[in-house]
């Protein structure tokens, strides 16, 4: 999908619900410089998720969102907004663990 390699979205999902359930234990959710078969940079991969959604034809763009909506909904139950970070960033980067 848009140079990215095959089955990079399909990873970035597994490793949000890895970060989602082992964010205590340090995991982060930023694909790292080890990360060899990501071309995409040091994205987060909550963003890179949002890309995929934004690129996806309707009936995968609607599929992916189901998907992540319990996800997504577990890191809002799991964290509080930043009442500092910028305004400008996407929800997942404003968000800090309770």
């Amino acid at each position: 999908m848009h140079g990215l390699p095959a089955g990079e979205v399909a990873h970035a999902f597994r490793r949000w619900g890895r970060t989602i359930r082992r964010s205590r234990q340090g995991l982060t959710p930023y694909y790292g410089p080890d990360e060899t078969d990501l071309r995409s940079g040091g994205y987060h991969v909550r963003t890179l998720l949002e890309f995929a959604l934004h690129a996806l034809r309707t009936k995968a763009r609607r599929e992916l969102r189901a998907a992540l909506a319990p996800l997504d909904d577990q890191v809002l139950r799991r964290t509080l907004n930043n009442p500092f970070a910028p305004s400008d960033l996407p929800w997942w980067k404003r968000r800090i663990e309770i």
